[in-house]
């Protein structure tokens, strides 16, 4: 951030370049932006007569003090991001040797996302601190990743943690549930998305972006993207906005990249993982882009209608969703969104009806399960929701957000205890991870209430803003009461905050609807 600034001294760098820079175009908002100024202002020392940085309001910011550039601000562009898998630190060596090769086979596949592993046979040796070390400067990779095995009270975990090699600084810190033996699959799951998540962003200068690698097919990046966000899981969504931006570099006027784009940022931003405003602004510019280019275009039309219902013009969202069906009856996505326009409105019953419809279509889109689920328990029927969920086969009974939904039924149901066997394999996302973070907090603050959680929740309280505020309202409700959670909710009504229409029909907040009048 500050070299971007230093780079445009004396002049103002827009918000959106900010982001473009120093982000590379990842999953981040104006909040994550405003954040950024906020603790950069702080390690500069910024005082009343001593300012750094000036606040051009509705512009950017820009760099008030004289620079003077002393050396050429040449960077070398680098193409991929080279990256080491060293052996993990378990109390099974054969397990932990076998765990390392499966994740190196794994993520092997992922060149064409810009990820190149360095093959197990050079980094299986790395048992030491001198080994690692020797290797590290031998091949000089961009990022390791190493992981050992922390007993805990309900299980053994295995951390792991992203580190960057210059200078050893730790990226990412996550943990994951460790099974005997050792799941590699169940690992990968989770580790893949996330590397490439972080890995995007700090791989990859804007250079990179503005120069894509020509040896990566664009319609294969295409159904990667398109594999990803059926998934519709916080980290199989970053991985589609990944490839989905990789395309537009290549195709940027294709429609279908642009639509496909479109849709994630819409998932995005009603999951929570990134700010609402921001990513329903992102969708809106796509869908503009492309019905310029073709005014019929059902998917962007529906898509259209669901952005104008959140912007209460239900007459524009009642003539778009016209257009759509008409041509499109047999298109689940066009169902889908229409099925959520109608839940915005609270026609709850027709919801279901055309959430069935696309379900019927296009069952592996995880998305209209999630919608199916969240209808259901929305319309007073928790037993079909947790119907829905427990007629699964495994793997999708392991969804996160299927899981997390599924914890806070329970706990309204009178079972905190099958809640909280549940949300045991969701214990370390983190706010990033959108709703399934919220509904796992609201579980364990239900279930059973820890010191640990009502610290993280009150200091969540103190952020000047959130992705998706109206998700603490529930949290708010069952940790501190009515009272609290009516404080909140003025708080979000006074600002006019958009995602207050997702949370209306939630049955755990109904009563303060109610009481605001809505």
């Amino acid at each position: 951030m500050l070299v971007s600034l230093l780079e445009s001294a004396g002049e103002v760098v827009t918000k959106e370049q900010l982001i473009d820079n120093v982000w590379a175009g990842g999953n981040v908002g104006e909040e994550s932006l405003t954040r950024c100024i906020y603790v950069l202002r702080r390690i500069l020392q910024e005082g009343k007569h001593q300012r750094f940085i000036d606040t051009v309001y509705g512009k950017g910011y820009r760099f008030s003090l004289p620079v003077t550039k002393a050396v050429p601000a040449e960077r070398p562009v680098c193409a991929s991001c080279i990256f080491a898998v060293l052996p993990f630190k378990l109390n099974s060596q054969p397990q932990a040797l076998g765990l390392h090769d499966a994740i190196v086979q794994e993520l092997s596949g992922y060149a064409a996302a810009g990820l190149h592993v360095l093959p197990s046979s050079l980094t299986h040796n790395c048992s030491t601190i001198l080994a690692t070390l020797d290797m590290l400067e031998k091949i000089r990779p961009d990022f390791y990743l190493t992981g050992y095995e922390l007993p805990l009270c309900d299980g053994p975990c295995l951390r792991m943690e992203l580190i960057r090699v210059h200078d050893h600084v730790v990226m990412h810190r996550t943990g994951i549930a460790l099974g005997d033996p050792p799941d590699a699959d169940s690992i990968n799951a989770v580790l893949k998305p996330l590397l490439l998540r972080h890995l995007s962003s700090l791989g990859n200068r804007q250079e990179n972006a503005q120069k894509p690698q020509g040896g990566s097919d664009p319609q294969m990046l295409l159904r990667a993207g398109r594999e990803a966000f059926l998934q519709y899981t916080p980290a199989s969504l970053s991985l589609a906005l990944s490839l989905f931006q990789q395309c537009r570099q290549r195709l940027p006027e294709d429609r279908e990249v642009l639509c496909h784009l479109a849709e994630c940022y819409f998932a995005l931003g009603q999951m929570g993982m990134q700010g609402l405003d921001s990513a329903l602004r992102e969708c809106g510019a796509l869908v503009e882009t492309i019905l310029a280019q073709d005014p019929r275009h059902p998917l962007a039309l529906a898509l259209g209608g669901v952005l104008h219902g959140l912007n209460s013009q239900l007459g524009q969202a009642a003539e778009m969703f016209r257009a759509a069906l008409t041509p499109a009856a047999d298109c689940p996505s066009v169902s889908y969104y229409y099925a959520w326009h109608l839940f915005l409105v609270g026609e709850i019953k027709r919801a279901r009806h055309f959430a069935q419809q696309a379900h019927g279509m296009q069952p592996a889109m995880m998305a209209i399960q999630v919608l199916m689920m969240w209808l259901a328990y929305c319309d007073d029927n928790a037993s079909a929701a947790l119907q829905m969920a427990d007629g699964q086969p495994d793997r999708v009974q392991r969804h996160p957000v299927l899981l997390s939904m599924k914890a806070v039924i329970l706990c309204t149901e009178g079972q905190p205890c099958r809640a909280k066997e549940l949300i045991d394999h969701l214990r370390h996302g983190d706010e990033s991870d959108g709703i399934v973070f919220f509904n796992t907090l609201y579980a364990r603050l239900f279930s059973q209430p820890a010191e640990a959680d009502k610290e993280q929740f009150a200091q969540m309280m103190k952020q000047p803003e959130h992705p998706m505020p109206s998700a603490l309202l529930p949290v708010i409700m069952q940790s501190q009461g009515l009272r609290a959670a009516k404080k909140w909710y003025d708080r979000l009504s006074h600002s006019s905050s958009r995602c207050l229409m997702l949370w209306r029909h939630d049955p755990r907040v109904k009563q303060l609807y109610s009481l605001a009048g809505e």
